[in-house]
């Protein structure tokens, strides 16, 4: 797979570590979280007793950590959590793009087995899967956080018998 450098750009903002490329909505930079704006209340600001300016208040959202999940036992068997919601997807080919690239991306620490688009992977070595675990937990990802949890390889066979 070849990427040229708009692709390239869009892709490096989905796999943003910080969040703040992906989590930025429009220009005039009104902060989303988990992919949504937040509530919005208007103040005012006063200045010698007379309204000068009205402002959006930012109210705090309780968004749900995946910080806060165990990530399991490290195996050579990883399950990406949170990348894509299949009911908010329009391109009928969503699933094959994001399986691309996340197996270019995730190649980079290792050889990866096998891939299934719900983003379960099998790497060839524990090493290789811890390395990308460690990569992928709480990396941004089109304006959600990804969770990166081991799983036991006999859960993963059971899953995929035959496929890999």
């Amino acid at each position: 797979m070849s990427l040229n450098a708009q692709s390239r750009a869009l892709l490096m903002q989905k796999l943003d570590r910080t969040g703040i490329a992906s989590s930025i909505a429009g220009s005039i930079g009104v902060p989303m979280l988990n992919g949504s704006a937040p509530n919005q209340q208007a103040s005012n600001l006063s200045i010698n007793g007379q309204t000068a300016v009205s402002v959006p208040a930012l109210t705090p959202q309780v968004i749900p950590s995946p910080a806060s999940e165990p990530v399991g036992t490290p195996t050579e068997c990883l399950l990406l959590k949170n990348m894509f919601d299949p009911a908010t997807e329009i391109d009928p080919e969503f699933d094959l793009d994001i399986k691309d690239e996340v197996q270019e991306e995730c190649s980079n620490f290792g050889r990866v087995k096998h891939i299934h688009v719900e983003n379960f992977m099998l790497f060839e070595t524990v090493e290789a899967a811890v390395t990308a675990q460690r990569a992928m937990h709480m990396r941004w990802f089109a304006c959600r956080l990804i969770s990166a949890k081991f799983l036991q390889p006999r859960e993963y066979e059971a899953k995929f018998k035959g496929e890999t």
